[in-house]
């Protein structure tokens, strides 16, 4: 029964009454012969694809696969810095230090770049500033957290103008040239590393990927609910989808440059 309610619960729910509600819609217009029969039949095809867990798992893990972290061993003695790439946040919410938090990436991300901090006692590099009004500044709210769980001060440096991963590379590089700082680790999303790479290739700059906030399990459990559309897989679908195109376009970018 458990099963049951949950198989119907994801057609009730978005992107599953939406896929249902065009399939209707399809049906009828297939009736009258629309000209639009074909390219809704499309666009339906499209929205439960990637809505789906295999689809959204093929996309993600393409990016999450790219890079291992190193073992603390190969970073030990090897390392000026840690770069800690922000992921969001939210401001005018209540958080234990005060107004305004980090959402779960960023989260996730910090407490890698914390733990990595602690083992190899360098410094901590954060950098994410305000993208919209209501956008909470990433690094000051994670140097925040950093302070409360006991990082010296000195230790810890804020890149708190960078509103894109192009920025945080220029910025974290000119904060590493002023450190004389060149072995770098960079912390950041699994499927957000290949595009950060991409973008810290030119910094002039030995930088070791230590990817984290893994989305997705290394192996991925196949049942009748990977094939019910999920809002959830429609999520990673479009993060995926955005790092295809983000390298994309950063690729067209450096070839007009040149």
């Amino acid at each position: 029964m458990l099963y049951l309610q949950k198989f119907i619960a994801a057609w009730l729910l978005p992107p599953g009454c939406i896929i249902l509600a065009l399939s209707l819609l399809c049906i009828y217009c297939f009736s009258q012969r629309s000209r639009i029969r074909y390219f809704l039949t499309a666009v339906t095809l499209a929205l439960y694809l990637l809505s789906t867990l295999p689809v959204a798992a093929v996309l993600l893990k393409g990016l999450e696969q790219q890079y291992q972290p190193p073992s603390l061993a190969e970073l030990s003695g090897q390392t000026d810095a840690i770069i800690v790439l922000g992921g969001g946040a939210i401001c005018g919410v209540p958080d234990t230090g005060g107004s305004g938090a980090l959402a779960a990436i960023s989260m996730n991300r910090l407490i890698t770049g914390l733990r990595l901090q602690k083992q190899l006692q360098v410094p901590i590099v954060i950098s994410g500033g305000q993208v919209f009004a209501g956008d909470g500044t990433e690094a000051t709210l994670a140097q925040r957290v950093l302070l409360e769980l006991d990082v010296p001060q000195q230790q810890i440096f804020v890149d708190a103008a960078a509103r894109n991963t192009t920025e945080n590379a220029a910025n974290i590089a000119t904060i590493c040239k002023e450190q004389n700082w060149h072995k770098l680790v960079l912390v950041t999303s699994a499927f957000h590393m290949p595009r950060s790479m991409q973008n810290f290739a030119g910094s002039g700059l030995l930088v070791k990927p230590y990817p984290c906030d893994y989305q997705l399990s290394s192996q991925l459990q196949l049942s009748i609910f990977s094939f019910v559309p999920q809002g959830f897989a429609l999520e990673l679908s479009a993060l995926a989808l955005k790092e295809y195109l983000g390298m994309l376009a950063l690729k067209i970018l450096l070839s007009c440059n040149r």
